[in-house]
């Protein structure tokens, strides 16, 4: 696979991200256990903020393959690595059902931004690889200006 470096770049700066997100609003997972509309928001804003992690990267990282891959779901289980393992590592404040049910919500939010990071990167993967088409036909054509005048002479 040529593709191979451009893997590791994408892999660490979804680590890098996912990890700095999880870190910076560890404070704020606390919030979670509130029974009330804020727990609410507060879960539903980190299962969208990790979903749009992969769903970037994902559609990114796809628009310069060639054909179906799932490598998105791979982007999905990384970016689900750092707020997972930090509410098993450290003491975050949540318990009981809030644990789990942030659990769930990261891993499902991973789930669908790699589902349609996926479906988007396979459209953009058509545009690119239509404009890079389209590029190349051009670049075989050389302008009149650029042409070289004794092209046109005849040989006699």
């Amino acid at each position: 696979m040529d593709n191979i470096p451009r893997l590791i770049f994408y892999f660490s700066g979804v680590l890098l991200l996912s990890s700095t997100f999880t870190l910076l609003s560890s404070e704020f997972m606390v919030k979670m256990n509130d029974p009330g509309i804020i727990g609410i928001l507060f879960l539903l804003g980190y299962g969208l903020i990790y979903m749009n992690l992969t769903f970037i990267s994902s559609r990114r990282f796809m628009r310069r393959l060639n054909g179906i891959n799932n490598i998105p779901y791979l982007f999905g289980m990384i970016v689900a690595l750092p707020p997972v393992a930090w509410i098993h590592i450290y003491d975050t404040g949540l318990y009981g059902p809030s644990f789990w049910l942030f659990i769930f919500v990261v891993l499902f939010g991973c789930g669908l931004g790699a589902y349609f990071g996926q479906k988007a990167g396979m459209k953009a993967q058509v545009a690119f690889h239509e404009s890079m088409k389209k590029y190349y036909e051009e670049e075989e054509k050389v302008p009149d200006d650029l042409k070289r005048p004794h092209d046109t002479l005849n040989k006699n």
